[in-house]
């Protein structure tokens, strides 16, 4: 093992495998492969050949064999016979393309060239598809010299290739704002200064407008809108991969990859799918106690999909609405879409969901979500009624939601019917539900029936005003850093690690009470750059974000205070838990300098909170004195620009991740097949 490393590490032996494989000569192309497989006996040894010129030759040779070629193009039902070199050869390169895309760290992948990437992956792309295909036939064992790569292997490989390689821009982002919010340049920031997370909003399409309209087109051919019932489940259905779930806050794609086991698996049941209808009690008085069936039983992994798809035209026939979660994985037009948003809200990324529900019908039972919703009408058409938010603050994305029972009088919401092309906005916290089977006229042949996308703006905790208060208290500690010579050994420790500490819990607790928090900060967003933009527009939506950190930094001054964020600290130290600081896990990617002692460890805050709670539980009343004046310090001297500037580049962090996460999911869906 030791020496097949010492090889795999040496350039001159890489450049020589390179060269043979790139010599035309079978035989030697073969002895190139099984050389390869045997210095990547380590993972040293696959790290170092796969960041080598290996990686890169492999991947043309791979795109240029005629026998590949073939296999994947082919109707055939079976294995094709082991009995010939050139299968033997075939099967050998591929094993050998999945193992180094496998074993290559992500940035090494970057500097490839996109258009050999590009053929590369159509043709995996289409390996996998067939693999899957001859991994359900009875004689699937049959062959001498089968793939040794596995599905899940071949499937990471797509995902791993297709991350940092660029999309071609099916749907332009100007094209994308003028068609949701307007075709004048200052129709968003008019939205955004009237109606986000304020109010809802009804944008009604004509009919001629419609029908012009790109965006819209786009999704009506994407989904096979002009089809019956029956093709329309086909559509969306054929050909879907789950989406496995990627921590909010990770950051960094190769972790990601290296905990991931399922990638290409079949759909699971809530995970990326459900079928399902709302039953109401025969006493309609009792509106409140509807309760959602579901179809399928939870975790549900359909591995049959002809199967899958029949039962969900039954459901469908019974009542039944079909949600699919996670279309902006799924289909490229509609992932273009939500990155216009996220870039238009300043948000790391967007969410996307379908809604196709029979006549007569209610999908989901009448709730609230946890993020701003954008409900587009593509087909038929269906009621809502929308309730206001019963409370005072907006929700919290991931926190639970609280029962609706008895807080909301039927005739207290707002009806609104929406039509093919007609957009609802919907703010987080109202409350909503939607139904179909109305007696509507200027209903169109395909009126017995519903589709809607929705279009979930996420506000990350890091992106919300109170993430961006915390964001300038970090970045002002830095600065203080950097003078950090006035102070002795205790007061830098205090200045830059428990004082700043006790100010982030104590912006923690006044954000769960005051409403300014929780609202999206929009600092950094994408807005319009057209000369013929109207300047007074972006100038008040800039002014207003101005205006709300000036509002945030005065009542942090007067309503932070000492003894409530000391009590809930001791609390969390006496009881050795600090599932309640969790919160602020995702500061663990702001830079931090200095010494390893004037650092706060974000991931493992207890022994940072134990520490304070020793160093001021002596003197609380002068630790009190030295934290107003910590906070009055920071009140006075934080530089919005420069808090904008930290946002930013931790907003563009998150975006990264996002983004490769999504393009991997395309790929898998089929993006890169030529």
């Amino acid at each position: 093992m030791e020496a097949g490393e010492v090889l795999a590490s040496d350039s001159g032996i890489a450049s020589g495998l390179a060269r043979a494989l790139g010599s035309g000569s079978q035989l030697v192309t073969e002895a190139a492969c099984n050389s390869i497989m045997d210095l990547s006996a380590s993972s040293v040894g696959r790290e170092r050949l796969a960041g080598s010129p290996v990686l890169q030759r492999i991947l043309y040779v791979f795109s240029q064999v005629e026998s590949i070629c073939e296999f994947v193009s082919s109707r055939i039902t079976k294995y094709p016979k082991g009995d010939t070199e050139a299968n033997k050869t075939s099967h050998l390169i591929i094993d050998t393309v999945v193992l180094l895309v496998n074993s290559c760290k992500v940035d090494k992948l970057q500097s490839m060239q996109q258009e050999l990437v590009r053929r590369a992956l159509s043709l995996l792309y289409k390996i996998w598809k067939k693999v899957q295909l001859l991994r359900s036939l009875a004689d699937c064992n049959n062959g001498k010299y089968q793939l040794q790569s596995r599905e899940y292997e071949i499937s990471k490989a797509i995902f791993r290739l297709s991350i940092d390689l660029a999309s071609p821009a099916c749907l332009e982002p100007d094209v994308v704002r003028k068609s949701i919010f307007g075709q004048v340049e200052s129709d968003f920031e008019s939205f955004v200064l009237a109606y986000w997370e304020k109010s809802p909003n009804l944008y009604r399409r004509k009919q001629n407008t419609q029908n012009d309209d790109p965006v819209f087109a786009a999704l009506h051919s994407a989904f096979n809108l002009g089809a019956a019932s029956d093709a329309i489940i086909e559509s969306f259905i054929k050909g879907l991969v789950s989406c496995p779930a990627i921590a909010s806050d990770e950051l960094d794609i190769n972790s990601f990859l290296q905990e991931v086991h399922d990638l290409g698996d079949a759909i699971k049941y809530r995970q990326d799918i459900r079928v399902l209808r709302t039953q109401y009690p025969s006493d309609q008085s009792s509106r409140g106690c509807a309760m959602e069936e579901h179809f399928f039983y939870d975790g549900t992994v359909f591995l049959d999909e002809d199967a899958f798809t029949k039962k969900c035209k039954h459901a469908f026939k019974n009542g039944y609405s079909i949600a699919l979660r996670g279309m902006e994985f799924r289909s490229e037009k509609v992932a273009a879409i939500a990155s216009t948003l996220a870039d238009l809200f300043g948000q790391p990324s967007v969410g996307a969901n379908i809604y196709f529900s029979p006549a007569s019908s209610q999908g989901l039972a009448r709730h609230y979500d946890d993020h701003c919703v954008l409900a587009w009408q593509l087909l038929g058409c269906k009621k809502w009624m929308i309730w206001p938010n019963p409370k005072p603050l907006l929700p919290r994305l991931y926190e639970p939601f609280d029962p609706l029972d008895g807080i909301l009088e039927d005739n207290s919401g707002r009806m609104e019917v929406l039509h093919e092309g007609d957009m609802m906005y919907i703010p987080r916290g109202y409350v909503h539900e939607a139904h179909t089977g109305l007696d509507e006229p200027h209903m169109n042949a395909y009126a017995d029936y519903s589709l809607h996308l929705t279009l979930a703006i996420e506000v990350e905790p890091p992106f919300e005003w109170e993430g961006f208060a915390h964001i300038a208290l970090q970045c002002w500690v830095e600065k203080q850093k950097l003078g950090g010579s006035r102070f002795d050994n205790v007061m830098a420790k205090e200045e830059t690690c428990l004082y700043p500490l006790v100010l982030h819990v104590a912006i923690r607790l006044l954000s769960n009470n005051d409403p300014i928090f929780r609202k999206a900060c929009m600092v950094a967003a994408k807005l319009p750059s057209s000369s013929s933009c109207t300047t007074a527009h972006l100038n008040a939506l800039r002014s207003s974000q101005r205006s709300t950190f000036d509002e945030i930094i005065r009542n942090i001054e007067r309503n932070c205070n000492f003894k409530g964020a000391f009590k809930s600290i001791e609390l969390a130290v006496q009881e050795k838990n600090d599932e309640a600081f969790q919160w602020m896990s995702w500061l663990r990617h702001l830079p931090q300098g200095g010494d390893a002692d004037l650092r706060i460890d974000f991931c493992n805050v207890l022994e940072t909170l134990e520490e304070l709670v020793e160093a001021f539980s002596s003197n609380p009343e002068q630790a009190s004195v030295g934290f107003t004046g910590f906070k009055s310090r920071f009140c006075r001297c934080v530089v919005y620009e420069d808090a904008c500037q930290s946002f930013e580049t931790l907003l563009q962090m998150y975006r990264t991740t996002r983004s490769q996460y999504m393009r991997g999911m395309l790929a898998l869906h089929g993006a890169h097949v030529s």
